[in-house]
Protein backbone atom coordinates (compact mmCIF):
# COMPACT_ATOMS: atom_id res chain seq x y z
CA UNK A 1 0.00 0.00 0.00
CA UNK A 2 2.61 2.72 0.77
CA UNK A 3 3.29 2.70 -3.49
CA UNK A 4 0.42 5.19 -3.41
CA UNK A 5 2.13 7.29 -1.45
CA UNK A 6 5.42 6.72 -2.92
CA UNK A 7 3.79 7.37 -6.36
CA UNK A 8 2.32 10.54 -5.34
CA UNK A 9 5.57 11.85 -3.60
CA UNK A 10 7.67 11.12 -7.16
CA UNK A 11 4.77 12.78 -8.89
CA UNK A 12 4.82 16.00 -6.99
CA UNK A 13 8.53 16.40 -6.44
CA UNK A 14 8.94 16.01 -10.22
CA UNK A 15 12.14 18.53 -10.76
CA UNK A 16 10.81 19.04 -14.22
CA UNK A 17 7.99 20.57 -12.96
CA UNK A 18 9.34 21.93 -9.54
CA UNK A 19 11.95 23.74 -10.97
CA UNK A 20 14.89 21.07 -10.16
CA UNK A 21 12.94 21.00 -6.39
CA UNK A 22 13.13 24.56 -5.64
CA UNK A 23 9.21 24.70 -5.28
CA UNK A 24 9.22 21.54 -3.03
CA UNK A 25 8.36 22.42 0.53
CA UNK A 26 7.43 20.30 3.94
CA UNK A 27 5.25 20.68 6.99
CA UNK A 28 6.26 18.85 10.53
CA UNK A 29 8.54 16.57 8.01
CA UNK A 30 11.61 16.84 6.34
CA UNK A 31 11.17 16.53 1.93
CA UNK A 32 13.69 14.67 1.36
CA UNK A 33 13.14 11.94 4.06
CA UNK A 34 9.25 12.76 3.92
CA UNK A 35 7.91 9.01 2.89
CA UNK A 36 10.03 7.28 5.49
CA UNK A 37 8.93 9.59 8.24
CA UNK A 38 5.53 9.50 7.10
CA UNK A 39 5.40 6.11 6.65
CA UNK A 40 6.58 5.88 10.06
CA UNK A 41 4.42 8.31 11.83
CA UNK A 42 1.36 5.83 10.15
CA UNK A 43 2.95 2.75 11.60
CA UNK A 44 2.87 4.47 14.98
CA UNK A 45 -0.09 5.14 14.81
CA UNK A 46 -2.05 1.75 13.24
CA UNK A 47 -3.05 3.47 9.77
CA UNK A 48 -1.15 1.55 7.38
CA UNK A 49 -4.13 0.04 5.95
CA UNK A 50 -6.89 1.67 3.86
CA UNK A 51 -6.02 5.17 2.36
CA UNK A 52 -2.55 6.35 2.64
CA UNK A 53 -3.25 10.13 2.15
CA UNK A 54 -4.95 13.09 0.42
CA UNK A 55 -3.78 15.01 -2.07
CA UNK A 56 -5.29 18.36 -2.75
CA UNK A 57 -4.54 20.79 -5.62
CA UNK A 58 -4.74 24.73 -5.54
CA UNK A 59 -4.81 25.94 -9.15
CA UNK A 60 -4.58 29.05 -10.03
CA UNK A 61 -6.03 31.11 -13.15
CA UNK A 62 -3.58 31.33 -16.48
CA UNK A 63 -1.07 34.23 -15.24
CA UNK A 64 -2.38 35.00 -12.17
CA UNK A 65 0.52 34.30 -10.11
CA UNK A 66 4.06 33.48 -9.92
CA UNK A 67 5.46 29.81 -9.53
CA UNK A 68 7.12 31.54 -6.49
CA UNK A 69 4.09 33.32 -5.12
CA UNK A 70 2.14 30.56 -5.65
CA UNK A 71 4.65 28.67 -3.59
CA UNK A 72 4.50 31.09 -0.76
CA UNK A 73 0.75 31.01 -0.92
CA UNK A 74 0.63 27.31 -0.13
CA UNK A 75 2.85 26.97 2.28
CA UNK A 76 0.89 29.90 4.50
CA UNK A 77 -2.06 27.69 3.37
CA UNK A 78 -0.45 24.51 5.18
CA UNK A 79 1.01 25.85 7.84
CA UNK A 80 -2.64 27.85 8.60
CA UNK A 81 -5.04 24.86 8.05
CA UNK A 82 -2.52 21.51 8.75
CA UNK A 83 -0.27 23.49 11.74
CA UNK A 84 1.27 20.57 14.35
CA UNK A 85 -1.42 18.05 13.68
CA UNK A 86 -0.43 16.76 10.03
CA UNK A 87 2.62 15.36 7.82
CA UNK A 88 2.85 17.89 4.61
CA UNK A 89 4.10 17.36 1.29
CA UNK A 90 3.79 20.18 -0.93
CA UNK A 91 4.99 21.31 -4.18
CA UNK A 92 4.27 23.87 -7.37
CA UNK A 93 4.09 23.09 -10.53
CA UNK A 94 5.23 25.35 -13.38
CA UNK A 95 5.14 23.13 -16.25
CA UNK A 96 1.90 24.37 -17.33
CA UNK A 97 -0.26 27.56 -18.75
CA UNK A 98 -2.14 27.73 -15.31
CA UNK A 99 0.72 27.29 -12.47
CA UNK A 100 -0.92 24.76 -9.45
CA UNK A 101 0.15 23.58 -6.01
CA UNK A 102 -0.12 19.84 -4.65
CA UNK A 103 -0.65 19.16 -1.18
CA UNK A 104 -0.06 15.65 0.12
CA UNK A 105 -0.45 14.94 3.80
CA UNK A 106 -1.33 12.06 5.49
CA UNK A 107 -3.83 11.03 8.31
Amino acid sequence: MAMHLANAISYITDEEKTQSGFLVGSHNCNADTAIQEMLATKRKYGKMDKRQGYHFIISFKKQEVRPETAMVITQKFVERYFRDDFQCLYATHDNTEHVHSHILYII
